[in-house]
């Protein structure tokens, strides 16, 4: 699906992948080990803490929400977190430009699905989404809500696009203590937006899907063109 969707299929994972995991039916409490999404301390303990990667590798792997959309009937949260469902079909790095492009304001604040949308209800067009811990890559929600992304751009007709006029009033503050997540943002743009250098991302993208899916592995194998090379 990751080639398919990718730019001119330049992402293949074929020599990332890995065989020889035991298949089981079932994992009582996998779930509990995947990041909630309240913010970048569960991103920590998952990716950092507990698989041992970095902070480029976590923010790669979280660039997987730039493809599909959340649907409130699952999890609570509602939308895209790109522009359009034809915009959620292509695995690339617009993921990272939105959090930069948009002005995002909390929804549903105070609720168990908590989460973050931006552009004014009555627009024809998606409803749009990003969890905290996509926000909490770039900036400091951590006790500074309610606040907004980028306050004082305006539509044409002078209203802030914040929409939230209490979240318009406070800026989110940039991270200072996780700048490498942040950092890493901005390496996964390519360059001076526009741009479409999809390479940073796909490169780290391939390296940290490498090291999430053998850390703790010991008997995994490399694909092989054929079958004949294994007898």
């Amino acid at each position: 699906v990751i080639r398919q969707t990718s730019i001119d299929n330049a992402l293949d994972l074929k020599d990332t992948f890995s065989w020889g995991r035991k298949d089981v039916d079932s994992c009582p409490g996998s779930g509990d080990r995947l990041p909630t999404p309240s913010g970048c301390a569960s991103v920590e303990d998952v990716f950092l803490r507990n698989m041992g990667l970095g902070w480029k590798d976590a923010v790669a792997l979280m660039g997987a929400h730039t493809i599909g959309r959340g649907d409130r009937e699952f999890s609570g949260h509602h939308g895209t977190w790109v522009d359009t469902d034809e915009d959620a079909q292509v695995f690339d790095k617009q993921y990272y430009e939105e959090i930069y492009l948009n002005s995002w304001r909390p929804r549903n604040s105070g609720q168990p699905n908590q989460d973050w949308t931006t552009g004014r209800t009555s627009d024809v067009g998606n409803t749009r989404v990003m969890l905290n811990t996509d926000i909490c890559l770039v900036h400091n929600i951590d006790g500074n809500l309610p606040c907004c992304t980028s306050p004082g751009r305006s539509y044409p007709n002078g209203e802030d696009q914040c929409i939230d006029n209490v979240a318009a009033r406070k800026k989110c503050p940039m991270y200072d203590s996780r700048w490498e997540a942040a950092d890493a943002v901005t390496e996964m743009l390519g360059g001076s937006y526009p741009n479409v250098n999809n390479a940073p991302f796909y490169d780290a993208f391939s390296e940290g899907w490498r090291k999430a899916t053998t850390v703790g592995q010991e008997k995994i194998f490399p694909l092989v063109e054929s079958c004949e090379s294994l007898r």
